[in-house]
């Protein structure tokens, strides 16, 4: 089948748009956010890495979209990590993996938290390029002898947020990655789309199967759920673990409506 083929990007315009102008950039930018996402989630994440590191302005565009879709949600997730982070004592480390415009860290760093945001494309000040399903550059080590598990060495995070970033088609090894540079007994948080789960349960058996204890599940908001979970020792070898990581249709792509 061939691949289909992305709308072009938003000329840039020289003059004020007629009202059925407007309506028809809005239909094409909504199509080329919808290409865009779409290719996001259904692509291993180092092709979607490739993609923007080749295009910058793709992932510019996306977020654009993205900003525009989360305004017909009643609550921002992030906006609720913000709240509910602002409370931990300063100094906490935060890794917010998938950050987008790392707005977690725009609204914390100036309150005394450390938050070290990651994505595919570097904003150039508080955004480090990464490929968070492949490797985050922090330290942390990994244990993976089944006759002796264990909780790892040398991590410095507190707290790792995962606010509908486990993109992807290998988005379990997001979840790999942030029990290896947790702490002992560091919090996990993830908030994901509620459409994109076939089986909640499943879900959160994934996840504690990756090293991590169940602290509880908010599903109060129409648009989206939310999971706390505890670093504990990872009790899985390499074949187990491998195997986990294989289980990506509990998470479906989310897709956007035409608007």
């Amino acid at each position: 089948m061939e691949k289909s083929k992305a709308p072009p990007p938003p000329a840039a315009n020289q003059a004020p748009l007629t009202s059925l102008q407007k309506k028809m950039k809005g239909s094409l930018d909504g199509a080329r956010f919808r290409w865009i996402n779409e290719e996001l989630y259904k692509s291993h994440s180092t092709t979607a890495h490739e993609m923007l590191r080749n295009d910058p302005d793709v992932f510019r565009e996306y977020h654009e979209g993205f900003r525009h879709q989360v305004k017909s949600w009643p609550v921002n997730p992030v906006d609720h990590y913000i709240s509910q982070l602002s409370k931990y004592p300063v100094r906490t480390v935060v890794a917010d993996l998938g950050c987008g415009d790392a707005a977690l860290a725009q609204a914390l760093i100036p309150k005394g938290m450390v938050v070290l945001s990651f994505d595919l494309v570097s904003d150039g000040a508080y955004v480090v390029e990464a490929d968070v399903c492949e490797k985050v550059p922090l330290p942390g080590s990994e244990v993976l002898d089944e006759n002796s598990p264990g909780m790892g060495k040398g991590q410095l995070v507190d707290v790792v947020v995962c606010a509908l970033s486990l993109m992807g088609t290998n988005w379990p090894s997001c979840v790999k990655e942030a029990w290896r540079i947790l702490k002992p007994g560091g919090e996990l948080k993830i908030a994901e789309v509620t459409s994109r789960f076939s089986d909640v349960k499943k879900f959160e058996k994934l996840v504690c199967e990756l090293g991590f204890k169940a602290k509880s599940m908010d599903d109060s908001n129409s648009h989206f759920m939310l999971f706390e979970f505890k670093k504990v020792p990872r009790n899985l070898g390499q074949k187990g673990l491998d195997k986990v990581l294989t289980q990506t249709a509990l998470l479906k792509p989310c897709e956007y409506k035409r608007r």
